[in-house]
């Protein structure tokens, strides 16, 4: 599913977010648009806080631009937790909204290091499950955000991984940066110049559709990169994110104004 990737390489690798802690502990909002072969195509917002114990996000995807035509999408996610020792405690993740011609809702809860779904409608009996045992320690897409950036915050690198799992698929997420790079430009940047990016890949282990034709492109490794500026007031902000979707190619998402903290 789209949303699931957007989430997962957005908010896990780099999308809408920012370092909150840098912000005293205020609310953070950061707006983003998502392009696909130069077409803005969808319109993404982080409204989030983080603390030094613990975290809340919520992010709302929608059709933008010339996809809002054709395309009726609305999404909102919702996730929150705790750090603890340098990782993050999951307590519950919750997705639900209009999507692929249905409304659709995900409910995880966790007990220790294992999530449990209380809510997946509707069913999707067509799609592969997730074996049980390849769950534990697995946290949801929003909490591997918040892994990212407190990691970023803590250490000044992005370096680490995570076994991310959005109720139906479970991925494999790697991280490593950052380096020096400028940002590069070409989908109306606002934020230009010096940063630093981080590069990560992600890697669906299980969770596949049963007669997916692109099953080998779902399987494969797809690399991405983000770039962090410190924006003043904020801190470290995602204001560039490339990935590679197996189905519709490279994906850019831009920061469109400075967030709003309050």
């Amino acid at each position: 599913m789209f949303k699931a990737r957007l989430l997962a390489t957005l908010f896990v690798c780099s999308v809408p977010f920012s370092q909150a802690k840098a912000a005293d502990n205020h609310q953070v909002a950061a707006q983003y648009g998502v392009y696909t072969h130069g077409i803005h195509v969808l319109n993404a917002v982080a409204d989030y806080r983080l603390t030094d114990w613990g975290y809340g996000i919520t992010t709302t995807i929608h059709a933008g631009g010339f996809l809002s035509w054709f395309l009726k999408m609305e999404l909102r996610s919702t996730s929150e937790g705790r750090f603890e020792n340098g990782k993050v405690a999951p307590i519950r993740f919750q997705s639900g909204g209009f999507s692929r011609g249905k409304n659709r809702n995900v409910t995880i809860t966790y007990q220790g290091d294992t999530p449990t779904v209380t809510e997946l409608t509707p069913p999707e009996p067509d799609r592969e499950p997730v074996p049980a045992s390849e769950l534990s320690h697995s946290i949801d897409t929003l909490s591997a955000m918040a892994l990212l950036l407190d990691t970023v915050q803590r250490t000044g690198h992005c370096n680490g991984s995570a076994m991310v799992f959005d109720g139906l698929r479970l991925t494999a997420m790697d991280a490593h940066g950052p380096t020096q790079s400028d940002v590069p430009t070409g989908s109306d940047e606002i934020f230009k110049g010096p940063a630093l990016k981080c590069d990560f890949i992600g890697q669906q282990k299980a969770g596949f559709m049963k007669s997916s034709s692109h099953l080998a492109a779902m399987k494969a490794p797809h690399p991405g990169a983000a770039w962090f500026q410190d924006i003043p007031g904020i801190g470290l902000v995602a204001v560039r994110i490339e990935f590679e979707h197996p189905k519709l190619g490279k994906m850019v998402v831009v920061l469109q104004d400075k967030p709003r903290v309050y």
